[in-house]
């Protein structure tokens, strides 16, 4: 089954504040949880998922010109500093958000509804 690759490295199950927020979805959404991005990142290249990490650098390139690839995992950073640099590293591609304006910053959140409703309609899935 071709799917993104939900790895999270923050809050996780079992947890009530995430039940509480994820109103039972937490149940039918594939999930994994690794105390260490490294761990997560050796998993997914033993599994040949492409990683690409999110974030404004020099070379990224824009989301909605990208080739998603089938499956992948989307590494999202910190909201303040971004995706780590031994994580990009790792990364099989970089891809950014394009902004404008004096801040450039949007929730992580927003980043990743954003991302992921251009991936699922890059795969014809929505």
């Amino acid at each position: 089954m071709e799917r993104l690759h939900l790895c999270g490295m923050t809050v996780h199950p079992p947890s009530a504040k995430l039940a509480k927020t994820a109103l039972g979805a937490m149940d039918y959404v594939p999930w994994t949880y690794y105390e260490r991005t490294l761990d997560a990142i050796e998993a997914l290249h033993k599994q040949g998922v492409p990683l690409v990490a999110v974030e404004l650098l020099e070379g990224a390139i824009p989301y909605t010109t990208f080739d998603w690839p089938k499956p992948v995992a989307i590494i999202l950073g910190n909201e303040v500093s971004g995706v780590a640099r031994e994580v990009l590293e790792h990364s099989d591609a970089a891809v950014m958000v394009p902004m404008k304006g004096y801040k450039n910053a949007l929730n992580i959140a927003t980043i990743f509804g954003i991302v992921l409703y251009e991936v699922l309609r890059r795969w014809q899935t929505l």
